[in-house]
């Protein structure tokens, strides 16, 4: 019986703190589970642009999604430019350049699947426009 019960109250308490299953809802860009899915899409995206010697940090979100599913899936819209930073560098304050041919400002949306209490997270889709 508890085989039946225990995921029945883990998927009740899923909805409860994330909205309903399946749909797609707007997210508090301020939630911390929305921010961990989004830093981590950025580092992958920064760890596999092996076209690009700089980092790129979010100069807009553009949307913000959640879908509650077994974890979470975030759909992130956001536009993203080239800072004065090389990778692997440390993080010592890298700021997006100002000169719009420099920051080369575009867009790209992620897909993260998120499961906190399994400790996975992964991107699964990720489309970029480049300028």
């Amino acid at each position: 019986m508890w085989k039946i019960v225990v995921p029945i109250f883990a998927t009740i308490f899923a909805a409860g703190q994330c909205g309903l299953l399946g749909g797609w809802q707007n997210v508090d860009i301020q939630n911390e589970d929305f921010l961990n899915a989004l830093n981590y899409a950025l580092a992958q995206h920064n760890k596999g642009n092996q076209a690009d010697i700089f980092v790129h940090k979010v100069v807009q979100i553009v949307s913000a999604q959640v879908q509650v599913v077994a974890g979470a899936n975030y759909k992130i819209v956001v536009k993203l430019g080239r800072t004065n930073c090389q990778k692997g560098e440390a993080d010592t304050g890298c700021t997006v350049y100002i000169d719009p041919a420099k920051a080369q400002i575009y867009q790209c949306t992620f897909t993260v699947w998120s499961c906190p209490w399994l400790n996975d997270i992964q991107v699964t889709e990720k489309k970029c426009l480049k300028p």
